[in-house]
């Protein structure tokens, strides 16, 4: 279940968050939707590393953790890019 819910939840608050933090930004969206892609997908790593790795209380591998929960968090930046590239062109047009 988690598994089904976690990507999902996690691409509705990446569209909320990135949709206020971008509506106030005037030129550079693309540049924009990267940095913060990338900022909140360390965050997110850094954060599930420290309660995931063996010396954790989950007890996780580093790769069983990226290929069941980390891999996820690349909708992190796929989000924020593309909103960026869109308000990009929107601009330009």
């Amino acid at each position: 279940m988690f598994e089904s819910i976690m990507p999902l939840i996690l691409a509705i608050i990446v569209v909320l968050m990135a949709n206020l933090y971008l509506k106030n930004i005037q030129t550079g969206f693309l540049r924009e939707g990267v940095i913060i892609g990338v900022s909140w997908f360390i965050i997110n790593i850094a954060i599930d590393l420290i309660l995931f790795l063996p010396t954790s209380p989950m007890q996780m591998s580093l790769n069983n953790y990226m290929m069941d929960i980390g891999i996820t968090y690349l909708l992190i930046p796929v989000i924020t890019v593309g909103f960026g590239f869109l308000l990009n062109s929107k601009l330009e047009n």
